[in-house]
């Protein structure tokens, strides 16, 4: 019992800071950082639930950061074929660990990321994140993870307000 609360408490602060990192107006090293603080939290989160799939993902999703992150040090984009690759092996590694059918969820969360630090364009990342931010709302959900699912449900909300502030509003302008 303690285990999974522990694991509660630790989803629902990668979710503030996930929250916090959607609101960066641009791609800058900020959101990145961020990101990576918020990919290895939810992958202890989700390895204390023993959902093994997910946590790869989420390890994973890490490793993709950092890589982005090395790239917009040096104001150069992620090469498409390197994207490739991110989603290639995110879903191998995503099926040698998944255990349950809603661990496909997990792996589509993995290829939405790689395409979001992909991305250069905030307003395709913002988009990718509202995918994004419902899958994980289901599989945190359907795993256990309910301080997780919470907040990803409040991220989902915090996209809409992204997209409504920076997208649309604009275009309004």
């Amino acid at each position: 019992m303690l285990v999974k609360t522990i694991a509660q408490i630790i989803g629902l602060i990668a979710s503030a800071i996930n929250i916090t990192a959607i609101q960066v107006k641009d791609k800058k090293s900020l959101y990145l950082a961020l990101s990576v603080l918020v990919k290895l939290l939810y992958a202890i989160n989700i390895a204390m639930l023993a959902e093994y799939a997910g946590m790869v993902t989420q390890l994973l999703s890490v490793v993709i950061t950092i890589i982005a992150f090395i790239y917009a040090k040096k104001s150069k984009d992620i090469p498409k074929w390197m994207t490739g690759i991110f989603i290639g092996v995110t879903v191998l590694c995503g099926i040698i660990t998944c255990k349950r059918v809603v661990g496909i969820m997990a792996i589509m969360c993995g290829i939405t990321y790689a395409l979001i630090v992909s991305s250069k364009n905030m307003k395709n990342i913002r988009r990718l994140t509202l995918i994004q931010s419902i899958l994980w709302t289901t599989y945190d959900f359907l795993i256990g993870a309910y301080t997780a699912s919470i907040s990803s449900a409040f991220v989902f909300v915090s996209t809409i307000i992204a997209i409504l502030r920076y997208d649309i509003k604009k275009v309004a302008n």
